[in-house]
C-alpha cells in the first residue's frame, strides 16, 4: 500500500487506498454497527500500522493494520450505522491502482434531498433557479498550474462567489454541486440540477494545456452531432474522464436520445445554451482574452440534460503563467463571477419569452413530453 486518504463530503465520506498492483479483499461481517472492516490480501504496509483521525459526520477515524502473510486490515469507526460501498479502480493516467471505500448515512443523504426541494417555494415566489457545477474535487484535481494551483481549488472558489453574486440580485437563488472538496460523479451533478429544478446550468473549470503559451476564455454546449473541432472534442474527453479519476463504481448513465420528442427537447436546450453562452463569452470578454469568438461543442456528459439550458465555462488556462496568477486573485475572481451573472440577468427575458411560447408547458415552462 503506497498511500491512504479520505474526503468529507456532505452525505459520505471516501477512503481511497493506492496499492501497488491490484489485491483481492474481503468485506469483513459486520460484528459492531458502528465498524465496518474490509480484508486486504497480497499487500505489505510500508509503515506498519497506522490511524487516521477523520472527525466528520459520517466516519470518526481509519485504522490500518498489517496481518500475517502480506496482508492488512482496514477498520472504519463510525459515527452512525450508515452503508458501505467498495470497489476496486484500475490505473488511469498517474493514478495506480486504488481501491475505494464509501460510507454513508442515510439520513444524511436524505437531508441533502429535502434541502434540494427548497426550491418548490422559491419558484412559486418568481424566482428563477440557477446550479453552479465546480468541475472536478477529491481524488480529480483537474488541470494542475506552473504554481501548483489545482483546478478544483480555483473552481470551487469561483463556484462559491458566483453563487453569492447571483443570490445578491434577489431575482436569482444559486446552488451548488459540490461544497467542498469531494468528488461528485457526473451523472450526479446532471441528477442534483434535475433535483434543483434547474432554470439553468453553470458548470466551471479552468483549461490546461502542454504548452505554456496557450491562454483564454472559452465556452462549449453540447452536441448531438460530433465535436466542432478535434480540440473541443479532446477537451470533452478529458471532462469526461473526470469519472475514472475522481473514482465511480457507476457506469456512467446514459439518457435515451433516440425518442423523437426528447430529442427536439435535446435540441431546444442545446439552441438556448448556445444563446446563454454567447452572452457569457460578450461579457467575459471584458474581463480576460477569448479563446474562440463563438461557443464550441461536444458530448459533454454534465451538459446532457434535456430539460434545461447548460454551459461548460473555462474560466481561463491555470497552465498558462499570468493566466494562473489571475485565477488566484480574489478582484480577477469578482470580475469573472460580476461577468457571468450579468449574462445569466440578459437571458432572463428571453427564458420568459420561451416559458410564454405555444411550444412550451406553461406548467412547467419545458417542452412537453409524451405520458409526461
Amino acid at each position: 500500500m503506497l498511500e491512504m486518504r479520505h474526503w468529507s463530503a456532505p452525505d459520505h465520506t471516501r477512503v481511497v487506498a493506492d496499492l501497488q498492483g491490484a489485491p483481492a479483499y474481503e468485506v469483513l461481517p459486520q460484528t459492531d454497527p458502528l465498524m465496518y472492516a474490509v480484508q486486504l490480501r497480497g499487500i505489505v504496509l510500508p509503515r506498519g500500522e497506522q490511524e487516521l483521525a477523520v472527525g466528520d459526520q459520517v466516519v470518526r477515524k481509519i485504522k490500518i493494520e498489517p496481518e500475517a502473510r502480506e496482508g492488512a486490515r482496514i477498520s472504519l469507526f463510525l459515527v452512525k450505522p450508515g452503508g458501505l460501498n467498495v470497489f476496486l479502480l484500475k490505473p488511469f493516467e498517474d493514478k495506480p491502482d486504488r481501491l475505494v471505500i464509501d460510507v454513508s448515512r442515510p439520513g444524511l443523504e436524505e437531508k441533502e434531498r429535502e434541502q434540494r426541494q427548497i426550491t418548490r417555494e422559491l419558484k412559486a415566489r418568481k424566482k428563477r433557479i440557477v446550479v453552479i457545477d465546480a468541475g472536478h474535487g477529491g481524488d480529480d484535481p483537474g488541470a494542475i498550474g506552473p504554481r501548483k494551483t489545482m483546478e478544483k481549488d480555483i473552481v470551487l472558489a469561483l463556484a462559491q462567489n458566483l453563487q453569492k453574486t447571483l443570490d445578491a440580485t434577489g431575482e436569482i437563488r444559486a446552488f451548488l454541486t459540490r461544497r467542498g472538496d469531494y468528488f461528485v460523479p457526473l451523472n450526479d451533478r446532471v441528477k442534483m440540477a434535475e433535483e434543483y429544478g434547474a432554470d439553468l446550468f453553470i458548470s466551471l473549470h479552468a483549461n490546461g494545456s502542454r504548452s505554456r503559451q496557450t491562454r483564454g476564455t472559452s465556452i462549449y454546449c453540447l452536441s448531438l452531432k460530433g465535436a466542432s473541432d478535434k480540440a473541443t472534442q479532446v477537451l470533452a474527453q478529458k471532462e469526461n474522464e473526470s469519472d475514472m479519476l475522481g473514482g465511480t463504481s457507476r457506469v456512467p448513465v446514459r439518457k435515451d436520445l433516440d425518442t423523437i420528442l426528447l430529442d427536439l427537447e435535446q435540441t431546444h436546450a442545446i439552441n438556448e445554451s448556445l444563446h446563454l453562452g454567447g452572452l457569457a463569452l460578450s461579457e467575459m470578454g471584458k474581463v480576460n482574452h477569448i479563446q474562440f469568438s463563438q461557443p464550441r461543442q461536444a458530448g459533454f456528459a454534465v451538459l446532457k440534460a434535456p430539460e434545461f439550458p447548460s454551459i461548460l465555462i473555462e474560466t481561463a488556462y491555470i497552465t498558462h503563467p499570468n493566466e494562473e496568477m489571475l485565477l488566484r486573485r480574489k478582484n480577477f475572481q469578482d470580475r469573472l463571477c460580476q461577468a457571468i451573472a450579468t449574462a445569466v440577468r440578459k437571458y432572463l427575458p428571453f427564458l420568459a419569452m420561451k416559458e410564454e411560447s405555444p411550444a412550451t408547458d406553461p406548467a412547467e415552462g419545458r417542452l412537453k413530453r409524451k405520458g409526461g
